[in-house]
């Protein structure tokens, strides 16, 4: 493990989980003066219907709105801590191969925070199927959070 972390990423949802490594990110940046990516990705792969196109873009429109929204309430939140830089992140794929993606393609990102489970399975006690990818297919350092 690093003595500083320089560059933390921190994938997020609307999941109580995601809220508290969001959380646990934000102190982590703090401590360590690191930049803070929030990366919320838009999980486009139910919606490959050919046939209902204009409602899935409509369904994917509200999510996008959604995460947009998300994003800038994280802002107005880490503009009152002492975070040195933040930044946020709206993409579209499967969430568990898009923050692996995510972070090989930004090697600057030297550590993930994510939350144990999220918003595609509040039922699970044990580690999500996304979280369990993420810390398999990571180039870096993962944090789960419980």
């Amino acid at each position: 493990m690093p003595s500083s972390y320089t560059h933390v990423l921190v994938p997020v949802d609307s999941s109580a989980q995601a809220q508290a490594a969001f959380d646990e990110a934000v102190n982590i940046a703090q401590r360590h003066d690191a930049i803070l990516t929030a990366l919320y990705v838009v999980d486009d792969s139910a919606y490959h219907a050919p046939a209902l196109d204009p409602v899935l873009d409509e369904l994917l429109t509200a999510e996008a709105s959604h995460a947009n929204a998300d994003m800038r309430d994280r802002q107005r939140f880490v503009a009152t801590t002492t975070v040195s830089q933040f930044k946020t992140e709206v993409a579209y794929g499967n969430p568990k191969r898009t923050i692996s993606e995510y972070a090989k393609q930004h090697p600057e990102i030297d550590l993930i925070v994510l939350g144990a489970t999220g918003k595609d399975s509040p039922h699970r006690v044990a580690v999500g199927s996304t979280t369990s990818y993420v810390v398999d297919h990571a180039p870096c350092n993962v944090i789960v959070i419980r």
